[in-house]
Formats: structure tokens, C-alpha cells, sequence
């Protein structure tokens, strides 16, 4: 239908280049007012206003929409012809603002969301849950790609989301960090220090220390314990090859407290690292100017949310 109203519209007078909407409305409430100075009124403009866009709209349809008989009016048989179709046109308009300002709210399609290595797969179930409550009528993909890579597709486009280890600091994204988490000391289970439940850094100094090619970057140490970095060997950048290493061998490793969750039965003893803040932070990131980015905000507290309560869960009764 609107369609076919334009197509009049065009074909009638050729153009629409200064036509308003605002005018079709002064034309609607002239005529359910039927006396100019109310519905001037209603419009909340000056009665000469009204009267001239009026006039301004007969030009642009090259039709006339009234019959003027001294101060008063009645609609020509044209204007009444048209008045459904303008009013068709207003609902329409209207729809098409409402439908605009729910999509500035609400993402279209796939959301791409970049994630690094060294988060590994223990946070997809996460993202996933999270995803299907704040995102119901929308498809998640998840690209594993490194830092610099991410970064650069993020501010491409081709990434609406990351998380990664930071702070960043790049004025380009907002960030937003999701939570921090603690490293512990992965033993194999026949290891001399699987007899510990806590241990401090320095007596590591012992001990076949590997670790992921990343860890020493992200790692928050207390000041002072820098120098067990200097000890360790750097092996490879997958977190679960680590583990292996760890789990068939007498090399000990860090790990990030999410990654062992489920792991506990496994021939693996984890430990607690003694006085040190021995941690990582973990962001979502997003394009600065994205209008998206309240509500990834949103998904990302939920996303906090969860994995907080993941890393300490409230224990029932005394």
C-alpha cells in the first residue's frame, strides 16, 4: 500500500524533494479538527504555520486537498481521496521509527565473538547460556584467534565481541572486565609435591617449571617473585597440551583456577599458591562506538555473573 501511495505521489507531480511527514500530519489534524486554529493547536504550532504547510503540501502534490470559502474549508474531492493514503503513510512512518528504535537495541543476525587461546573452552558454556537468554532471535560464533588478530578484526568489524587477558587500553574499545581469576600449581599425582595442599612460589625454584609461551605477560605477580619467570621453560601456547605434559610427566605448571573446575578427579593435583596475588583479568572488549554496546554490557555482567559464581560457589548450610 505505501507502495502504491508514493507511486502516485511521483507519478503525480514528479517529486517529493521538500515534502514532510510533519506536513502530512498537519493535514490529518486539520481534518479531524476541521478549524485550522485547533488543530494548530493539537500540532502545537501557530495557526499561519499550519495554514502555510498546508498550502506548501497542495504545491508539492500539485493538487488541492481543500476547498478555501472565506475563513472556512471542506475537503476537495482529491484530498478526500487521499486522506486513507496519507494516514497509511503516517502508521507506516510510525512503524518504520518504532521497528528503527528496537533495532538500535537489538543486533541483526550472526554475532562474531573473538576469543583467545589461552581462555580455552571453559568459558563456552558461559557465553553460550548467556547468549541464548540475552540474545534469543540472534546466531553466536565464536572465532579462536590471538590477541593482535582479534583486536584487528574487532576494529574491522568482522568481530562485534572479544575477550581477552588485559587491561588493553586502547582508546579505540571499550572494556569491560569479566572477572579475575587465580592460578594454582598442577602436580602430577605421584609428583613429591602432590602431598601439599599449599605451596609458596620460591620453593618452585626446585622444580621443572613450564608454563604457556603467553603466561609471563599475563601473569599479575607480587613484587618480588618476577625471578621464578627467569626459571620456567616456555613450551607451547595450548593450555591442554600443558596439562599433558603435566599430567605424564614431572614438570609442574600454573593453571587458571576455571581451567581445573571438573578436573579434580583427574591424575592431576592442583594446588594453592601461598601469599601471592598470582592471577589473570579477563575483558570484553568492543568497538567504541558501537551503538550495540549497552547491551553488551548487559551480556557481559551475566556473563561475570555466572563465572563468578562458578569460581566461588556459595556453600549450602553451616
Amino acid at each position: 500500500m505505501l507502495c502504491s501511495v508514493l507511486f502516485f505521489i511521483f507519478s503525480t507531480h514528479g517529486r517529493v524533494d521538500n515534502m514532510r511527514t510533519q506536513d502530512l500530519e498537519y493535514f490529518v489534524s486539520l481534518v479531524q479538527h476541521m478549524n485550522f486554529q485547533k488543530a494548530a493547536e493539537a500540532c502545537d504550532v501557530s495557526q499561519p504555520t499550519l495554514s502555510i504547510q498546508i498550502k506548501k503540501l497542495e504545491e508539492e502534490l500539485g493538487i488541492p486537498l481543500l476547498h478555501r470559502k472565506g475563513k472556512g474549508f471542506s475537503l476537495s474531492p482529491t484530498g478526500l481521496h487521499l486522506l486513507p493514503l496519507i494516514e497509511n503513510i503516517l502508521r507506516e512512518v510510525h512503524n518504520l521509527q518504532e521497528m528503527a528504535r528496537w533495532l538500535r537495541f537489538q543486533p541483526v543476525g550472526v554475532i562474531n565473538i573473538g576469543i583467545t587461546p589461552t581462555l580455552g573452552s571453559y568459558i563456552h558454556e558461559d557465553l553460550f547460556s548467556v547468549f541464548k537468554e540475552k540474545f534469543p532471535d540472534n546466531e553466536i560464533k565464536l572465532h579462536e584467534v590471538n590477541e593482535d588478530n582479534l583486536l584487528s578484526m574487532l576494529d574491522k568489524g568482522q568481530l562485534q565481541l572479544g575477550l581477552l587477558i588485559g587491561p588493553i587500553d586502547n582508546e579505540r574499545f571499550l572494556e569491560a572486565q569479566l572477572y579475575e581469576e587465580h592460578f594454582v600449581l598442577g602436580v602430577n599425582i605421584s609428583h613429591p609435591l602432590s602431598s601439599y595442599e599449599a605451596i609458596e612460589l620460591k620453593d618452585l625454584k626446585k622444580h621443572k617449571l613450564i608454563m604457556t609461551k603467553s603466561m609471563p605477560e599475563h601473569l599479575h605477580l607480587e613484587p618480588g617473585s618476577e625471578e621464578i619467570l627467569n626459571h620456567a621453560r616456555s613450551i607451547s601456547n595450548d593450555l591442554e597440551t600443558i596439562r599433558y605434559m603435566v599430567r605424564n610427566s614431572d614438570n609442574v605448571s600454573f593453571f587458571p583456577k576455571l581451567s581445573t573446575l571438573g578436573n579434580e578427579q583427574s591424575s592431576i593435583k592442583y594446588i594453592n599458591i601461598k601469599d601471592n596475588n598470582l592471577s589473570r583479568k579477563v575483558f570484553l572488549m568492543m568497538r567504541e562506538g558501537d551503538i550495540m554496546k549497552e547491551k553488551y554490557y548487559s551480556f557481559g555482567n551475566d556473563v561475570a555473573g555466572r563465572i563468578s559464581a562458578r569460581l566461588c560457589p556459595v556453600r549450602q548450610g553451616m
